[in-house]
């Protein structure tokens, strides 16, 4: 007898046959739309590469043995992913050769906490990590090892599911298992605020031949059954030890939480055909050319600012990017919040460069701020906005003071670059799409928005072609005092672009979208810099331009630069929100010849852009041929 069926009957003793008939239908109904849900569910695939490299079980999953290799989707509830997403991230990832099948997994927590220190123990009564194998996917003879933060192993053989009258044999060992966990804070101490427990699983081949002596060693393209759970108890500490939380009406335990990575459809793991399919390839993983350039630079970067105050919340932050495929962070915050985070962010793959305000600071001092044609400084009257504190970079103590900023972050261990931005003057002209919003038309060069008159720029000019800035009425005249100003930026950039490069750090500069624009717009002459790296700002929507307008200007700057400088793009989140328009900017940007992306910002990252994004990097194409796949797409 089925399951609604014997609802069904319950009901006839009770009610009427009016009623009976009511429920009868809506019971049908919901277990029909149960059933619907189940098969539909997707069965998540991952494909497990060779390694060359000996794996040292110790429980770090972020050695150089694992680095490059993929994590899997974030574990989802056990039921359906479009259920809320645990509050909790866990991912794992898998290596073989031929002794072992090599797991490694990363789990988010809090408060590490275990009780069971026996082998073979009921490990999921604690919050533990699960592993399922079924070789030949049958649905039969499969096998499961449990772990916990104690790294204490439950491991079982069960012949058939417990739905099926199977019955678990606790006598089976995985003979020859290495195992190791590293805990990323403490256990059962809650005077430490902990963010994470990693797990190191080694398990032999020959491990199951004891209860199926066909199962061997998989070929190249074999696939596999394979499952992962974590179970995870609200608990709360309290009379010395970790107790899990209660019902406050009933007094009966919270149900735990199941999260796994292929989603089951109903809570129960023991359910082999939706286990997710592990395919074995006897080749190492090849080089990801959708994240990486031939010379390291990642191909996906994102701005973000802010204080560090939680390092949770930044290991979240940091494993967001990571699973998106952003691997370079450019990131604005005190020397030392970046020394925080560089670590935690190697351990991702993830390259750090110190996001660097640099003619626009609000700590420059008041004589050293830039002054207009009509002879305001910054100091006494904005310009557009009261955060634009421009300097003069023509001033020693400028350039010596942005050297001692500098030194701040050149000097912290591991820094991966310097990312430079507001290397320019106060905007002579807006574009087009923010004049509206100031109000302003600007058809010519307005005195009161022209910036670069501080009195030691004008005695420089002075001196050198024997007349003010001030007095000039000579169309010649007039133009070698533009060009004198942007040769003075010019001086400061390659003085600190030395200053950088001579503790052999990579350099590079947010500028605006081409040369030509940037050197009428805010007197910034980019193309003269011989920087590294190049993010021109190309947002489509300040300019009331398409989004395809982004190709062209990207490649009016790649005939510019240099052949060994990078072009990232940077892109505007916020103007695009809808459908796939994320899809079509990255397009637009790779087709123009860009080496890659940069988004501004993190805060303006959603899931959607994130699916997007994933969906680029899961493409097998190289950068220059992706776009022709997103045109596909978009048909």
């Amino acid at each position: 007898m089925c399951f609604q069926h014997l609802i069904i009957l319950i009901f006839e003793v009770q009610f009427n046959k009016m009623f009976k008939n009511t429920i009868a239908l809506f019971l049908c109904s919901f277990f029909t739309l149960i059933m619907h849900s189940q098969n539909n569910l997707q069965i998540k695939v991952y494909q497990c590469y060779r390694t060359i490299n000996n794996v040292v079980v110790d429980g770090d999953v972020y050695d150089n043995v694992w680095k490059s290799v993929p994590w899997s989707d974030f574990f989802n509830d056990i039921e359906h992913p479009q259920k809320p997403q645990p509050y909790l991230q866990t991912r794992m990832k898998m290596l073989w050769d031929n002794n072992y099948l090599y797991i490694a997994a990363e789990i988010e927590e809090d408060n590490i906490w275990a009780t069971l220190n026996n082998h073979d123990q009921i490990i999921y009564r604690d919050n533990d990590f699960e592993v399922f194998i079924d070789p030949d996917g049958d649905g039969l003879n499969y096998f499961e090892i449990e772990i916990n933060a104690f790294e204490t192993i439950l491991d079982l053989f069960l012949p058939k599911p417990y739905d099926d009258n199977g019955h678990p044999d606790l006598l089976w060992n995985a003979e020859g298992l290495k195992k190791a966990v590293k805990c990323y804070g403490t256990i059962n101490d809650t005077t430490i605020k902990d963010t994470k427990w990693t797990v190191e699983l080694a398990i032999p081949w020959t491990c199951y031949k004891d209860k199926d002596s066909l199962v061997k060693r998989p070929d190249n393209n074999d696939s596999w059954r394979i499952n992962f759970s974590r179970v995870q108890w609200e608990a709360q500490y309290y009379n010395g030890k970790y107790n899990k939380t209660k019902d406050t009406i009933t007094g009966s335990t919270l149900p735990e939480n199941n999260w796994t990575w292929s989603p089951q459809g109903v809570i129960n793991m023991h359910l082999p055909d939706k286990w997710g399919k592990v395919t074995f390839k006897d080749t190492i993983y090849p080089k990801n050319i959708q994240q990486w350039t031939d010379d390291g630079y990642p191909r996906y970067w994102v701005w973000k600012g802010g204080k560090i105050n939680d390092i949770l919340s930044l290991e979240k932050t940091l494993r967001t990017l990571d699973d998106a495929g952003i691997h370079g962070l450019l990131y604005r915050g005190s020397a030392n919040d970046i020394k925080k985070i560089i670590p935690l962010a190697h351990q991702y793959n993830i390259k750090v460069h110190a996001w660097f305000w640099t003619m626009n600071r609000g700590d420059a001092q008041k004589e050293w701020l830039s002054v207009n044609q009509e002879g305001y400084s910054l100091a006494d009257k904005k310009a557009y906005v009261d955060y634009y504190k421009f300097m003069c970079p023509a001033l020693p103590e400028v350039k010596d003071y942005l050297k001692q900023k500098l030194s701040e972050y050149i000097s912290i261990d591991d820094i991966d670059g310097i990312n430079m931005d507001y290397i320019r003057y106060v905007d002579v002209f807006l574009p087009e799409g923010l004049k509206s919003k100031y109000g302003i038309t600007q058809d010519k060069v307005l005195p009161e928005y022209d910036y670069g008159y501080h009195p030691y720029m004008r005695e420089l000019f002075l001196k050198k072609y024997g007349k003010d800035p001030l007095a000039l009425n000579d169309t010649g005249d007039i133009n070698k005092w533009e060009d004198f100003r942007l040769l003075q930026l010019d001086s400061t950039v390659a003085i600190l672009r030395n200053f950088i490069w001579e503790n052999n750090i990579s350099v590079s500069a947010d500028v605006f979208p081409t040369p030509e624009m940037s050197s009428r717009m805010v007197r910034q002459d980019w193309k003269n810099w011989k920087l590294d790296c190049y993010f021109p700002m190309v947002y489509h929507n300040f300019y009331n331009e398409p989004i395809e307008w982004i190709e062209q200007i990207i490649k009016e700057d790649i005939n510019v630069v240099s052949d060994s400088a990078k072009v990232f793009c940077g892109i505007y989140l916020p103007a695009l929100k809808d459908s796939n328009n994320l899809y079509k900017a990255i397009n637009a940007a790779l087709k123009g010849g860009a080496n890659g992306v940069a988004f501004f910002n993190y805060n303006n990252l959603d899931e959607n852009m994130i699916k997007q994004i994933k969906q680029l990097n899961a493409e097998n194409k190289s950068p220059n041929t992706l776009w022709t796949t997103i045109n596909m797409l978009d048909k």
